[in-house]
């Protein structure tokens, strides 16, 4: 389960990636476009405020995640609220691509940033980690489903016991 924040913020990042993603002509541009939005990256910082899911897709890529519990717990969460986790928390429990750290450093430097690259971490995992997917079913659920009769069969023979003609397949 994650919080409304990140539930919000997750279909929006999802959505800019999708449209970074091909061009007009249907051509995967995505990695192209990525660079640019890297170049670019301090004309970004004055939106991470406001529309973070515009400048996120900067750091796409930049993790790989060691520690769910601290995702969990921020996934959870909202920026300045609660004990959602400080970038340096955060930070300890990720290997990080070394292009990344300028673009982190820049982020670091503005009264936003904190907040701001925990959710881009928390983004990340989201996107390659379906967090939201229910559990496997247990082996006593599967055990079950293979004693059920089907709902159509049991109807039909229902209807047939009381008097009812069996309908043509």
């Amino acid at each position: 389960m994650t919080s409304f924040y990140f539930e919000d913020l997750s279909e929006r990042y999802n959505s800019e990636l999708d449209d970074l993603r091909t061009d007009s002509e249907n051509k995967n541009v995505l990695n192209k476009r990525l660079q640019e939005k890297r170049q670019c990256f301090k004309d970004l910082m004055p939106m991470i405020e406001e529309a973070p899911e515009m400048v996120a897709p900067a750091l796409h890529g930049a993790y790989a995640f060691n520690d769910r519990r601290i995702l969990d717990r921020a996934a959870n969460g909202t920026p300045g609220l609660g004990r959602f986790p400080r970038w340096a928390e955060m930070e300890r429990t990720l290997d990080i691509q070394p292009w990344a750290r300028p673009l982190i450093e820049m982020c670091l430097g503005t009264a936003d940033g904190d907040a701001f690259l925990t959710s881009t971490a928390v983004l990340e995992w989201m996107l390659t980690e379906d967090i939201r997917r229910p559990d496997a079913p247990s082996q006593a659920d599967e055990e079950n489903e293979d004693d059920t009769e089907d709902l159509g069969e049991a109807g039909e023979s229902w209807m047939t016991e009381q008097g009812f003609d069996t309908p043509d397949r």
